[in-house]
């Protein structure tokens, strides 16, 4: 099988706390942040590897804390490189939070696949008391009844979508269901799709490079069985960083040819194995300040 992979950037916010990014690291500053979603097609299939969200409650909510944003509803990101919503047959939620999975229903005909366990833990969290709200505060609270309605699938562990296609299991990581997308290519090799459980390259490659694993700060999950997720992660993709894909970093605009609009969101185009013609219009090279 061969697909071609793009990630999509929908929003930004301009000044985010390295701290919520690394554990116990409180003064790494602070770093744009962009949020994106991933587009995986085949010959014959559109697939979206989560959602993002479009809520102007949230957008003030974040921009009145980290100072400057700009967001774009998915729907509207996928519409200016060609791909209308009802094109889109398949969606892989990473896990359950908001701006991961707060699109669902602007796809109607996409078939929605989760591991079970993500949502089984939410529903039993939101059912402790208010005491307990860390664990659901930033999970996107109506998904399992849009899951109930529309063709899904609750995943136990590991599932083949298709052929080169897999769902892999990350459990009591970033949350307790989190999963991992793997897309392995006859002409290009596998690549892997982290979710939030590495929010930018110096999770895996170190602060600055050093090498040393630095372990995702926002977790519900342990550290201990993060940093054995992040073996795993780059022993999948042949030790190759690159090949674990993140959408919540900057440098995937460098790492990959991209292209940046006149609001300043980017697209990284990361494989056309599938033979797809290229989504990066004629524009100017990226910036990473509009």
């Amino acid at each position: 099988m061969n697909a071609s992979i793009w990630i999509l950037e929908y929003g930004y916010v301009d000044a985010f706390p390295a701290s919520n990014l690394f554990a116990a690291q409180p003064n790494e500053g602070h770093r744009r942040m962009p949020y994106c979603f991933g587009l995986v097609r085949t010959a014959e299939r559109c697939i979206l590897v989560d959602t993002g969200f479009a809520d102007p409650a949230i957008y003030e909510r974040l921009t009145a804390k980290y100072g400057r944003t700009r967001w774009l509803a998915p729907v509207d990101v996928l519409a200016r490189v060609g791909v209308a919503a009802q094109d889109v047959d398949t969606i892989l939620l990473t896990h359950n939070h908001f701006d991961h999975a707060g699109c669902v229903e602007r796809f109607p005909a996409a078939h929605v696949y989760i591991q079970r366990r993500e949502i089984e833990r939410y529903q039993a969290a939101a059912a402790r008391p208010a005491r307990f709200e860390f664990l659901t505060r930033s999970c996107q609270a109506d998904l399992p009844a849009q899951l109930a309605a529309r063709p899904a699938t609750l995943a136990d562990g590991t599932l083949e979508v298709l052929p080169g296609i897999e769902l892999r299991p990350a459990h009591d990581t970033h949350t307790a269901g989190s999963q991992l997308v793997a897309v392995t290519n006859a002409a290009d090799g596998p690549w892997l799709f982290a979710g939030d459980n590495m929010y930018t390259y110096e999770n895996v490659d170190g602060i600055h490079g050093d090498g040393v694993y630095a372990p995702i700060a926002m977790t519900t999950g342990s550290a201990a069985a993060w940093l054995d997720l992040a073996e795993a992660m780059l022993d999948a993709v042949g030790r190759d960083t690159r090949r674990i894909l993140p959408f919540h970093e900057s440098a995937v605009w460098d790492r990959f040819p991209s292209t940046v609009f006149d609001d300043g969101l980017h697209v990284a185009e990361v494989s056309l194995a599938g033979g797809h013609p290229t989504l990066l219009p004629a524009r100017r090279s990226p910036d990473r300040r509009p």
